[in-house]
C-alpha cells in the first residue's frame, strides 16, 4: 500500500512537471509510469493504478470520468498480459510496447473526445500527437534503466 500512495504522488507530480515544463505536444509520462508499476507489481495491481490515474488524469484536465481511466486500465492490462507470456523483458521490447500504447492512447482520447464532447479534433494536426507519442517513446527509453523491474542485472540492453 505504501508502494501504491508513493506511485500516485509520483503521478501528481508528474502531471505538473508536464504542464509546467512542456507546451504544445507532451509526452504521457503518466503512461510510462502506469507501464512501470505494471511491470513491477503484475496485471491486477497495474490496472488499479492505471484506474486510478487515469482518473487523477481526467479530473485535472475537468472531467469526472473521461478517456484517460480506460486507456490507462487497458495499457496496464495489455502490458501485464504481455508480461506473462514473454520471458525476457528488455529495452526493444519495452520501447516497442509503450509506442504502441502510446499510438492506441492518442486514438482513444480522439474518438472518445469526437463522440462524447465538444471538442472536435478534424481541423487539428496530427503532428502534435505524433510529436507527444515520440517524447513518451523517448522518456520510456530515459526511465528503463531506472524502473526496469530486471534491473539485477548489469546492463539493460
Amino acid at each position: 500500500m505504501r508502494g501504491y500512495l508513493s506511485y500516485l504522488i509520483f503521478v501528481y507530480l508528474v502531471l505538473s512537471v508536464q504542464a509546467v515544463v512542456f507546451k504544445g505536444a507532451k509526452p504521457d509520462l503518466v503512461l510510462v509510469l502506469v507501464c512501470y508499476y505494471t511491470l513491477t507489481f503484475g496485471r491486477p495491481k497495474g490496472i488499479l493504478f492505471g484506474i486510478t490515474a487515469g482518473l487523477i488524469m481526467d479530473s485535472a484536465s475537468g472531467f469526472l470520468l473521461g478517456p484517460n481511466i480506460i486507456s490507462k486500465s487497458l495499457a496496464a492490462f495489455f502490458i501485464g498480459s504481455f508480461r506473462e507470456n514473454l520471458f525476457h523483458w528488455n529495452v526493444y521490447v519495452n520501447t516497442l510496447l509503450v509506442a504502441f500504447l502510446s499510438i492506441i492512447d492518442a486514438l482513444w482520447i480522439y474518438v472518445c473526445f469526437g463522440v462524447f464532447s465538444d471538442i472536435s479534433f478534424v481541423n487539428r494536426s496530427w503532428g502534435v500527437s505524433i510529436t507527444g507519442i515520440l517524447f513518451t517513446i523517448a522518456a520510456a527509453l530515459l526511465a528503463f534503466p531506472f524502473l526496469n523491474p530486471q534491473r539485477k542485472s548489469e546492463t539493460a540492453f
